[in-house]
């Protein structure tokens, strides 16, 4: 959809909340001044947002962590990139952009910890796990390959962790922190089982609560397909006893992601590999259109420490650093995101 804001034309996605658009703007800019005010193509259509060409690594990419990131991509941490991670508003390239820079860092654990939303019992990272202690797209590969521990990974579905950040806790041992990171969307994932043409169980989703379900866990398609969700919750449910007023299954809608990726945790953790496994969202600061589901998320489990949240903005205020490559990044990094 072409668009005049401020005496500007934009060719920007017609469906945009206000808050997506200032965010699609502000990085837009960013990319005519510094790399192209050409145009892509989608579906027949020109967008700001989409390069004319794919590259290898995505042209917003920060250039000083492509060559690592070219290393962790033969490795065995290597991730998929998304299908518009080449698109100048990628939340995966974002995350890269946000986390791998300070990942990499001399002064990393120090950053860690003043995260709000760092485990309290982290200590240092374990630079002897994943990639140099962290990777990308994680779903446990580290320990179970083929559908991975909750039985749904494959090359089309599955639930993964944008980052995952191995550490010791005060007490040396293994431990493991998954982050969902958003930019720009209105929501979190919501449940393609709810969706499927496949399920044949759809008024159990809008008429069972989440306790009718986890007895009955059959009441939901995605237990009927194999999926280990509902196992994990049952061994969990007394942290999800917090009163919300959603009408059927609370997983169908924006808090399904959350509760995949908490599963996961729960999945990695029974594991005994890591012996603490938290999850947190870390999203734009000027992103509000998520609050309604991580506050309701947070109501469900009654605010337990398993799980947290925080901003990008959060994270750039952790890095108080002298170190003058950091610098360079925080002030590279604000240009692009921070408005």
């Amino acid at each position: 959809m072409k668009k005049t804001i401020n005496g500007e034309q934009y060719y920007l996605p017609s469906d945009l909340a206000s808050e997506q658009k200032a965010i699609y703007i502000h990085i837009i800019d960013w990319k005519r001044k510094n790399i192209t005010t050409e145009r892509g193509m989608y579906k027949g259509h020109e967008y700001d947002a989409i390069f004319p060409n794919e590259t290898t690594i995505p042209a917003m990419m920060y250039k000083p962590i492509i060559p690592l990131l070219e290393e962790m991509q033969q490795s065995d941490f290597a991730y998929k990139p998304h299908k518009f991670a080449y698109h100048a508003v990628s939340s995966q390239t974002a995350c890269i952009n946000l986390f791998m820079p300070l990942l990499l860092s001399e002064n990393v654990d120090c950053i860690l910890s003043m995260i709000p939303g760092c485990p309290s019992d982290f200590s240092r990272i374990a630079r002897d796990k994943l990639f140099r202690g962290f990777c990308f797209e994680y779903w446990g590969q580290d320990i179970k390959q083929g559908a991975g521990v909750l039985n749904d990974h494959s090359k089309r579905a599955g639930t993964d962790a944008d980052v995952a950040i191995a550490y010791y806790n005060m007490e040396g041992k293994l431990c493991l922190w998954l982050i969902e990171h958003k930019l720009s969307e209105k929501e979190f994932t919501v449940c393609r089982a709810y969706r499927s043409k496949a399920n044949k169980y759809k008024d159990n989703c809008t008429q069972c609560n989440l306790m009718s379900i986890a007895e009955k866990p059959q009441k939901c398609h995605y237990h009927m397909i194999g999926y280990k969700y509902w196992d994990i919750l049952k061994k969990n449910l007394g942290r999800f006893q917090g009163s919300i007023e959603i009408k059927g299954c609370p997983f169908k809608d924006g808090l399904n992601q959350l509760w995949r990726n908490q599963v996961l945790a729960f999945a990695l953790q029974e594991t005994g590999i890591y012996s603490r496994v938290t999850f947190s969202v870390c999203h734009h600061a000027k992103n509000t259109m998520l609050d309604k589901s991580i506050n309701q998320y947070k109501t469900l489990t009654n605010e337990d420490k398993m799980f947290s949240s925080f901003t990008n903005y959060d994270v750039l205020k952790a890095v108080n650093t002298l170190d003058s490559e950091l610098q360079k990044w925080i002030q590279w990094y604000k240009d692009l995101y921070c408005f």
